[in-house]
């Protein structure tokens, strides 16, 4: 069954940071930053002017390359390579995911279109191709293929240039910079910058880019440019503008560089937890930290040392103090002041291993949920202060993996025993066969009522609605069995999976697949409503879940 047609051509409202940043390309009177949040335009005085995701016709937000033939601009994207005309509209050109693009050096855009497939075409398929030459291909591997016959190099880190010349081929890795001549013999280039390592070619050649902003001319003797430095960590130099890992794009002034990206991003766009807190809207990554948005629409960051680890599990807000689950710890902040809880250092709340797995609110206080139980501890206090500890059945399981708390209730999930749920007095196991579809739980989500909605690794989700439950492994409307989040909504649970996200209807056990997101792999949703937020591996997304015509659903 599908939502209304209204509902389905709904696309989700998309936020992305633009801070790590692939290549940079001069294009339609603008400059294009090539990013992990989407194309960046600015204009040639540097001024930030648009961000085109999802929205606009990407099949992706994580941008690898750029190549341009005049009137058309390619990009390369994680789900697919598109092309834009001067107006930015896009064209879908070849269903590849390449993180490089070949030189269009003169070529037109039929030509280069020609070019493409014929690549496409002898280019062993499997591998992820990171650099092109007329003659080779590199992967993120680390191997150099020549093209039309079966010789191959291994090298140290992912390949990310590559040069024909009239002796072999020149290879540049994350890792150093190689010569192979055509008899095959590897050489490697000395006193090369500080890696990991980019490159770029110039009016005056290729230059190395060293992880701390040193460029080196690529020649025998690795000559520094001593009037030459950039910003650290940049990954693409480009007439006067500069692509870095983590810091957006910079332009050469008479001053030196400027950034030239906003502040005030997103803290990051693989996300894994959302939250609110005191109505603000509260964000953790996979690995930049956890960031809220303020009043005036910018995010302000907290990472590292405020928080145990960059790597956030968890999120939850008692309405006065805030609940940071990391894999080294527990983020907690009073309105004040930031302070870490961890296992093996400060610890006064009794933590049973380093990793928090999730904190959440119950009818008991906050739930601190570890691989080896639970720390029940008093809500809106400053400093933390233990209720009681709440050890996990013994000989139950050595690998939790997720877990939540609602109401009287205490769910913990597992890498291979299923489900255990305290009730307030004692533990209750839930195991494939008859209450799941299988025992890896990866996503949790529970409420005050007694409902749970679990997903599995790749075995679909079970619902439970407080008596029995219901297993679905797999349906027309749900994108994968690989279920990597999951939220409770009225009337069913929201899921999401590594291909995209779904409703689930539990008074007719329909599952109806929702729009189109800011990238197919959800790991995180929070519901407001008849809408919900959704977190995935490329930005944040807002779209809709419940359908509009839901009582002709229903009848179906």
């Amino acid at each position: 069954m599908m939502l209304s047609t209204l509902t389905a051509l709904t696309l989700a409202a998309t936020v992305t940071n633009t801070e790590t940043v692939h290549d940079v390309e001069p294009f339609g009177g603008h400059v294009i930053a090539c990013t992990e949040g989407g194309l960046e335009l600015f204009t040639q005085a540097g001024r930030s002017v648009r961000v085109l995701t999802v929205e606009d016709g990407l099949p992706s937000h994580y941008c690898r390359a750029l190549e341009s033939t005049g009137d058309r601009l390619f990009v390369a994207t994680d789900e697919g390579l598109v092309s834009l005309d001067t107006r930015f509209q896009v064209t879908p050109v070849m269903d590849v995911h390449w993180q490089a693009l070949p030189s269009a050096e003169d070529a037109s855009t039929p030509d280069y279109v020609s070019r493409l497939e014929s690549l496409a075409a002898v280019l062993p398929p499997g591998a992820a191709y990171t650099a092109f030459s007329p003659r080779f291909a590199g992967t993120a591997e680390g191997r150099v293929l020549e093209l039309g016959t079966e010789r191959a190099w291994s090298l140290p880190g992912p390949v990310r240039f590559i040069s024909d010349t009239q002796d072999g081929v020149d290879v540049g890795t994350t890792e150093g910079a190689f010569s192979i001549s055509a008899s095959g013999r590897l050489s490697a280039l000395r006193d090369i910058p500080t890696g990991p390592l980019s490159f770029s070619v110039t009016e005056q050649g290729v230059r190395i880019v060293g992880s701390h902003g040193e460029v080196h001319a690529w020649e025998t003797e690795s000559v520094p440019l001593q009037a030459v430095s950039v910003p650290k960590g940049a990954t693409v130099l480009r007439d006067g503008w500069v692509g870095t890992q983590d810091s957006g794009v910079f332009l050469q002034g008479q001053k030196g560089w400027r950034r030239v990206t906003p502040t005030g991003q997103i803290c990051g766009n693989h996300i894994t937890a959302l939250a609110r807190h005191q109505g603000r809207l509260v964000v953790g990554t996979f690995d930049r930290g956890a960031c809220w948005q303020r009043e005036d629409g910018r995010w302000q960051t907290v990472r590292t040392p405020s928080l145990p680890s960059n790597q956030v599990l968890g999120i939850t807000s008692d309405g006065t103090n805030l609940y940071v689950a990391t894999t080294y710890g527990l983020g907690f902040h009073d309105g004040k002041t930031w302070t870490q809880v961890a296992y093996g250092a400060r610890n006064p709340v009794s933590l049973g291993k380093l990793s928090v797995l999730n904190a959440s609110q119950m009818d008991e206080g906050i739930a601190l949920v570890d691989g080896r139980g639970v720390s029940l501890v008093t809500p809106g206090t400053s400093p933390l202060s233990l209720v009681k500890r709440v050890p996990l059945p013994k000989e139950w399981s050595k690998h939790p993996s997720v877990g939540e708390a609602a109401g009287r209730f205490l769910w913990v999930g597992s890498e291979d025993r299923g489900l255990t749920r305290w009730d307030g007095e004692k533990w209750q196991r839930f195991h494939d066969g008859r209450d799941l579809t299988d025992n890896w739980i990866t996503a949790l989500s529970t409420d005050a009522k007694g409902r749970a909605v679990a997903g599995t690794c790749q075995d679909g989700f079970n619902y439970f609605d407080g008596a029995k439950w219901t297993r679905v492994r797999t349906a027309p409307g749900l994108p994968s069995p690989a279920i990597v989040s999951a939220a409770l909504v009225p009337g069913g649970a929201l899921v999401g999976t590594l291909l995209g996200a779904s409703y689930f209807d539990a008074s007719t056990g329909a599952v109806h697949a929702l729009p189109k997101l800011a990238d197919p792999r959800v790991y995180a949703v929070l519901p407001e409503g008849d809408s919900a937020l959704f977190g995935t591996e490329g930005g944040l997304s807002s779209t809709p879940w419940k359908p509009l015509t839901a009582p002709a659903l229903s009848r179906r």
